[in-house]
Parts: C-alpha cells; structure tokens; sequence
C-alpha cells in the first residue's frame, strides 16, 4: 500500500486535476523510495498498529518486523507487485517514470479488459475472492495468520 501513500499528498499540492500517481507507482520508485518507507513503516509502525487494533501478541509482532534482508525483500517485492497489478487497474500508470513521461505508459491490458471500470471491478472480484478463500481456509487464527505470518 505504500505506492498509494503519495495519492493524498500529491492531490493537496497539486488539486485533483493533476496525476495522483507519480514516483511511488513508477518500478524504479517503488524498488528505491518504496522500498525504504516499506521498511521504516514496518519496524517503527506496524507492530505498533497492529497490536493495538487486533488480538495479535505486540512482542511476535516486532519480532516478525525486526530489519532484516527477507523483510526488505518482502517490501520490494510488495512495491514491485503493487505497481504491476495498478496496470491492471489504471489506463495510464507512470511504469517507466522518469525515463518515459506520465503519459507515455498506458496500460496495454486495461483495454483487453474492457476499460477502465471494467478492469478494476474485474481486479477487485478476483482479490476479493481470494481474501474470501484465504479468510474460509484460515478462520482459525485468521489475524495472526494475515497480519503476523
């Protein structure tokens, strides 16, 4: 979710009418400056946040989140992923920003998809149907499971 961090911050700044996708939604800032807030965000927060919103032990929670080079991975690879599946998502996403401009990048699947709005509810049904799998397969320590493991 971290790529989606600059969306709020670049709508107060610049109005709505600007992109609200930039250097996060871009592969190179999303493997450089993604990847840092993912890791500053899930040591000095996330253990934080999390013990104090659901029922899950504060100490595994740091431990799991304790800086290590797998937790850095993870955050790239979540980065990475995030902006790959906006593809799908979005008719234009900033991929190659800054070596090709905003606009440069389209979406080569949203149109195979039906648009836009088509694509995004297609996206969303199908996450949606994993969470619902993943929530039936894990119901026993779903939120350990989910947010610790």
């Amino acid at each position: 979710m971290v790529p989606d961090l600059e969306i709020p911050f670049l709508a107060l700044f610049s109005g709505t009418d600007a992109s609200n996708r930039l250097v996060l939604h871009s592969l190179l800032g999303a493997a450089t400056a993604g990847t840092v807030l993912s890791v500053a965000i899930a040591v000095l927060v996330y253990p934080r946040l999390v013990s104090a919103i659901f029922p899950v032990d504060k100490l595994r929670v740091k431990e799991k989140c304790s800086f290590s080079i797998s937790l850095v991975v993870s955050c790239l690879l979540g980065g990475l992923s995030h902006v790959l599946l906006d593809v799908t998502n979005h008719a234009y996403n900033p991929v190659f920003w800054p070596f090709l401009s905003l606009y440069e990048t389209p979406s080569p699947i949203v149109p195979l998809l039906g648009g836009e709005e088509t694509a995004s509810l297609l996206m969303h049904a199908l996450l949606a149907v994993l969470f619902i799998s993943l929530f039936i397969y894990k119901r026993k320590n779903l939120w350990k499971s989910l947010l610790v493991e």
